[in-house]
């Protein structure tokens, strides 16, 4: 009897997480040798919150690789653009019917797990409240909570004694502070499914509202988006009387819009001349300053209709071209990146994919989501509405590292705050202002700042610096605060292969700690999976990416 117990239990659980298991995703133009899940986690207590989750398996060893949860920022924008756009194994086609390969994916030696939060975003939904809107910093860390805690439970129990790490970007520089607060409060009650909790990372991270808004005065008075005259003048009378400008506080010139987030200058002569330095003028990527899209008609959406008036398949990518005799081919006209424009027309692209009904079924969206959605575009990458609502109750996110750092208890925990360098919505240097400050709360040693180089062609990638030293609990604690060179505010997307080289080095240590120039842990040139075919126009526009890809 109890051994027939044990079997129906066993049977259970596994048919419990097998049930979100993808079979057929549509459009797949490579073989996946790895196995993909999605499917909902209750969000709180009472489950009427209703949270999306996606799961792309390790590509190496996914029973014995780590679990690694990503948060994408707004807030109010999906995840889902981030496995489509950045780091996850499918990216998509012009047509937005189709998936070519993401070689440099993250889940090259992690059981990658991304969450659409909060709720209201993606297919996340209330079962209650239709188009479910309100979102503030506490609720938020209280819904990835009790989603991760359903993950570990109900849907995936088989990584409940797996280590995990969370990441995120953007304003998941708030996201993932709280919830790491959070989970190690209720591990060290008992009271989390899962202890294995190893570190954190952040990308590009908001994290600190005043030290983003004064190193973005820095940042443009030095990227020349201010006259000479004006800057003069801006030491001269808006720093306070401060000679050193990094000390002075430029936010008292400023005012802030009512979610707490959004900063443009006072009416005041100084404020007035700081305006164009926090807000960039239309026609200007925010997220990383040297891209440029050249089509208007790719750029210029809104969260309310993604989809821009061109969003059929490309005629330059039409034909039969000889690429080998003919390079005008390979110009990209469309952008000035390595990607064709990738950054710039994805979003659409993605959108068009995820509204169809066939893909919302193989990924088990539910009839009472699309019972609730409105608009001919239903899931859309950003929810503007619930960004309009939101409200911020941190704008400094220190005291949830210093409670991390006081109280963790799992052996060699670590952080990496990584940042691309030409972003200016979450800059660098306001990060590292941040840090360091964090560092220094914690009594953590500093040491000289490293160069780091991606191992395929020993190109410098960027510079690491790290705090390191002894938490509350006596385990040690690494702090790396990374730049990636070249990168804006989506790293991976900008620089993918350093990327991916770096998360898997953090996730895999060293004996001294992350070594992120090492080759040990990650090819700096995988394979591409095996070609499963379609169009010759898509195959083509595959090639490209191919070579691309290749050339970077």
């Amino acid at each position: 009897m109890g051994l027939s117990l044990l079997c129906l239990l066993f049977v259970s659980i596994y048919a419990q997480q097998e049930k979100d298991l993808v079979t057929n995703l549509p459009g797949l133009q490579f073989e996946a040798k790895f196995k993909t899940y999605s499917g909902y986690v209750a969000a709180n207590q009472n489950k009427t919150w209703q949270m999306h989750y996606i799961l792309t398996e390790s590509k190496a060893n996914p029973d014995t690789d780590p679990v690694l949860v990503w948060f994408s920022g707004g807030p109010g924008c999906s995840s889902f653009a981030a496995l489509f756009q950045e780091h996850g194994p499918f990216f998509i086609n012009f047509d937005g019917k189709t998936l070519y390969e993401n070689k440099y994916s993250w889940n090259a030696k992690a059981n990658f797990l991304f969450f659409e939060s909060p709720i209201g975003v993606g297919f996340s939904y209330d079962r209650h409240h239709d188009s479910y809107t309100k979102a503030n910093d506490d609720q938020t860390a209280w819904q990835n909570f009790y989603a991760l805690k359903d993950f570990f439970e109900t849907a995936q129990p088989k990584y409940k004694d797996r280590t995990f790490f969370l990441s995120g970007e953007s304003y998941a520089g708030i996201y993932v502070p709280t919830l790491s607060k959070l989970v190690v409060e209720h591990i060290n009650k008992g009271q989390f499914p899962n202890k294995n909790f190893q570190g954190a990372a952040i990308g590009n991270g908001f994290m600190n509202v005043k030290y983003l808004l004064n190193s973005l005065v820095l940042w443009s008075a030095y990227h020349g988006r201010v006259s000479v005259d004006d800057w003069d003048y801006i030491k001269a009378n808006c720093a306070g009387g401060q000679k050193d400008m990094d000390k002075a506080d430029f936010t008292v010139h400023m005012v802030g819009k009512p979610n707490g987030i959004d900063y443009t200058g006072a009416n005041t002569t100084c404020g007035q001349k700081l305006t164009p330095m926090i807000n960039l003028p239309k026609g200007q990527v925010p997220y990383n300053y040297y891209q440029d899209c050249y089509d208007a008609a790719l750029i210029e959406t809104d969260a309310n209709n993604p989809m821009p008036a061109d969003t059929g398949f490309h005629p330059e990518f039409e034909g039969t071209a000889d690429l080998a005799a003919n390079t005008a081919t390979l110009i990209n006209y469309i952008s000035t990146d390595n990607q064709w424009g990738y950054p710039c027309w994805s979003e659409a692209a993605i959108a068009l994919y995820l509204n169809r009904r066939d893909v919302q079924d193989a990924v088990h969206i539910p009839q009472a989501w699309r019972n609730q959605a409105t608009g001919k575009f239903r899931w859309t990458d950003c929810n503007s509405k619930i960004y309009d609502s939101y409200r911020l109750t941190y704008d400094n996110t220190n005291i949830f590292f210093d409670y991390v750092i006081k109280y963790v208890k799992t052996p060699n925990f670590r952080f990496l705050i990584y940042s691309g360098d030409t972003d200016t919505v979450c800059n660098y240097l306001g990060d590292e202002w941040h840090m360091r400050d964090v560092a220094k709360a914690a009594n953590l040693k500093s040491s000289p700042r490293k160069p780091w180089h991606f191992s395929r062609n020993d190109q410098v990638a960027g510079y690491n610096q790290r705090y390191s030293g002894k938490g509350g609990s006596g385990v040690d604690i690494t702090l790396d605060v990374m730049v990636v060179k070249g990168a804006g505010h989506m790293v991976p997307s900008d620089r993918p292969g350093p990327a991916v080289q770096m998360i898997t080095n953090f996730m895999f240590p060293g004996q001294d700690g992350p070594d992120y120039s090492s080759k040990a842990n990650v090819n700096p040139n995988p394979p591409l999976s095996r070609f499963l075919g379609g169009s010759a126009a898509i195959s083509l526009s595959s090639v490209i990416a191919v070579i691309l890809w290749e050339l970077y």
